[in-house]
């Protein structure tokens, strides 16, 4: 595998791996959370810092993504952006804009210019291509606890 290949994990994967979860012990788990959290809030982190870098709307895509909030539950590390309790001052929530200042429009001029199509969706603006450049430090630190944690429980 080159650089440019990173190792990603599908939907099913994903479920088989949420199925061994149903096999470990409750202290395997908590850790597993731990573990899982922290990446998360890692990946929150670098989409809070690419929000600021925005030229155009930062105000809003600073909102967004300071609004996000990551699952402390979650076994997997889940992040959560754009809710309606995050209202701006003319009505509008963060859960309306975020699709808008992610992937712009070409028919609203309230947003960004539309981002270029890429496979079934768009490239997107500050979350997906953070997400796209965290995607290998994430898999291994992933995979590194995860094999830790296998080990020692």
């Amino acid at each position: 595998m080159n650089q440019s290949e990173v190792e990603a994990y599908n939907r099913k994967e994903i479920r088989e791996v949420v199925k061994a979860f149903k096999a470990m012990d409750e202290v395997a788990i908590d850790e597993a959370r731990k573990v899982s959290g922290a990446l998360a809030e890692y990946a929150l982190g670098k989409i809070q810092a690419a929000a600021g870098t925005r030229t155009v709307s930062q105000k809003v895509a600073s909102r967004i993504a300071d609004g996000g909030k990551v699952s402390k539950t979650s076994k997997i590390g889940e992040i959560s952006l754009g809710f309606a309790s995050q209202k701006f001052s003319g009505g509008a929530t963060t859960k309306t804009l975020w699709g808008g200042m992610e992937f712009g429009s070409n028919r609203f001029k309230q947003f960004p210019n539309r981002t270029p199509r890429y496979r079934k969706g768009n490239v997107g603006y500050f979350i997906y291509p953070t997400l796209k450049a965290a995607q290998p430090h994430i898999i291994n630190e992933w995979q590194i606890a995860f094999d830790k944690i296998l080990k020692e429980f």
